[in-house]
């Protein structure tokens, strides 16, 4: 009777919160833990005037263990899709892109659970035939 009281909370339960315990090795999140901030300063540059690749940078996020590239090649504020992830430091170098106008955005993420809003979206870069302006 009294192990029913305790599992149903009754008379004689304990009150105490429960305690979450992780080895030092775990790999283990707590689910209190809250996202990353979205990263700020973010900026696009071409990496040449006759190249056809653009470096996306900004500030690092304070816990942040990676971050997602976002691209988009409607506007500055719509249709972006993920086009790196896993990207660690505060820099990453898209591949060759085709003729367009883009745009880019950056998320942090903490371990493997918790990502960022969008940052803003980039000034517009502008890939012509074998230019980047």
């Amino acid at each position: 009777m009294l192990a029913l009281a305790l599992l149903l909370g009754g008379a004689g339960a304990a009150r105490a919160g429960w305690g979450i315990g992780l080895s030092a090795a775990s790999s283990a999140q707590a689910s209190a833990a809250s996202a990353p901030a979205a990263p700020t300063g973010v900026a696009s540059a071409c990496t040449s005037a006759l190249g056809t690749t653009v470096v996306v940078s900004w500030n690092p996020v304070a816990n942040a263990t990676s971050y997602t590239i976002w691209k988009s090649t409607s506007s500055a504020t719509s249709g972006y899709a993920v086009v790196a992830t896993g990207v660690t430091g505060s820099a990453w170098t898209s591949g060759s892109l085709a003729t367009g106008t883009y745009w880019f955005e950056v998320s942090a993420v903490t371990g493997t659970n918790w990502n960022s809003a969008n940052s803003s979206g980039t000034a517009q870069r502008t890939i012509l035939v074998a230019a980047c302006n």
